[in-house]
This record gives C-alpha cells, sequence and structure tokens, in this order.
C-alpha cells in the first residue's frame, strides 16, 4: 500500500525530532517539563554526507556525540512544502502528522527516487537534528514524525512548521 509504504520510509528518515527539540524552541527546565515559545521553526530537508563533499558546508548532527556531516547548499523541501501539520496520538504518545503540498510531495519522490542510499539532513532553525539514509522513494504526500512526543510538544511542532 504506497501510503504506509510511504509512512514507513519517511518514520525512518523523521525518526529524529527528539534530539532536535532545543532547536525547534522546546527548552527543559528544572521540573524535567518543557516551556513552550511559540514561534516559527524553520524546517528544511537537504542532501547529506559523513564523507567531505567539496563545496558543501559542514556541521553537526545535534545530540552527544556531535558527529560532523557535509550539507549540501541546495535546500530539498522547506515549510512552504508543508500544506498541513497535527498532532496525532500514537502508542508511544504523540507524533506529528504532515501532509505535503503537491509540489513539496513531487520534490520528495523525485529527491528520494534519485538518492537512494545516500543521506538526507533533516534541519530545524539550521541544525541538524539527523542524518538518515533514504531506503527508497517516498510517495503519497503524507508522513508521520515520531518523537515520542507529548501531545503540547507535538502542538507546537506542527504549529512551529506551519507558520509563516
Amino acid at each position: 500500500h504506497p501510503y504506509l509504504h510511504s509512512i514507513l520510509v519517511f518514520t525512518i528518515l523523521t525518526a529524529i525530532l527528539t534530539a532536535a527539540l532545543p532547536a525547534a524552541g522546546l527548552s527543559g527546565d528544572q521540573t524535567g517539563k518543557h516551556q513552550f515559545e511559540l514561534r516559527k521553526i524553520k524546517f528544511e530537508l537537504r542532501l547529506a554526507s559523513h564523507q567531505k563533499v567539496e563545496g558543501w558546508e559542514m556541521g553537526f548532527v545535534s545530540g552527544p556525540p556531535k558527529t560532523p556531516v557535509w550539507i549540501s547548499p541546495e535546500v530539498a523541501l522547506t515549510n512552504s512544502d508543508i500544506a498541513r501539520a497535527w498532532p496525532q496520538p500514537d502508542a508511544d504518545g504523540f507524533v506529528v502528522g504532515l501532509m505535503l503540498t503537491e509540489e513539496g510531495s513531487l520534490k520528495l519522490a523525485r529527491l528520494t527516487k534519485s538518492h537512494i542510499g545516500e543521506h538526507v539532513a533533516i534541519m530545524f532553525d539550521g541544525r541538524v537534528g539527523s542524518v538518515p539514509k533514504i531506503m527508497a522513494e517516498i510517495t503519497g504526500g503524507r508522513a508521520l514524525i515520531h518523537g515520542s512526543f507529548t501531545e503540547a510538544e507535538a502542538r507546537r511542532i506542527a504549529e512551529g512548521i506551519l507558520m509563516k
């Protein structure tokens, strides 16, 4: 089923947001609760490599250890490619559901089809949250971002991605 395939593959691509929570405007306080600052979250998807690539910028994957990665200057997807985002209950808490625009869906399908076996950087506010490997073409225009979020965290992420 294409929809389920897209979710499974995109889940592999996006099971990263937990490490990106500070970059997404969420910060822990002394009680372990999160403080929420409602603001736009700059979302980008770019090709990436663990090997140096001439002309690409070196960055670091969030969280210990800080792993170096080279990021393409070309942005493949941005906030404008997301049509809807919402918190959605899941067995482990909440996830963020995404529906891409028609153009965003085509961009993701082209990117993933032509770069199977390569890596992408999932970035929030200019920080690399994760660098997963593209395992298959992603079609269908829908995806879930997993991270065992609370409802408030998932809502904040969804609202931040949608702010223009």
